[in-house]
């Protein structure tokens, strides 16, 4: 134990090493922090395309279901009418 106190203690002494740690620790955490940046930003992309191909097949349902139902002028308000289209989306239960 007390070889590696000593050596511990000479590393502690020897600024050089000190220097090429701490530039290595610094890198290390910088990369860390780029790589769950990329992380975040890959995971906002999946969520993203994930919430467009949902939204959409949504829209589909509830679009033939209102066509079954000949509700055509339904179907064209709540193409462009968010707050119409929720209405509808509730009242055929399309989750």
């Amino acid at each position: 134990m007390k070889v590696l106190n000593d050596e511990v203690a000479l590393a502690k002494q020897n600024k050089e090493w000190r220097r090429e740690y701490m530039i290595l620790l610094m890198r290390d955490q910088e990369n860390i922090d780029k790589g769950r940046e990329q992380g975040l930003k890959e995971g906002r992309e999946q969520g993203l395309e994930e919430g467009r191909e949902q939204g959409e097949g949504r829209f589909a349902e509830l679009t033939q279901r209102l066509l079954q139902d000949k509700r055509y002028i339904d179907l064209e308000k709540s193409a462009t009418d968010s707050e119409y289209r929720q209405k509808l989306y509730k009242e055929y239960q399309v989750l």
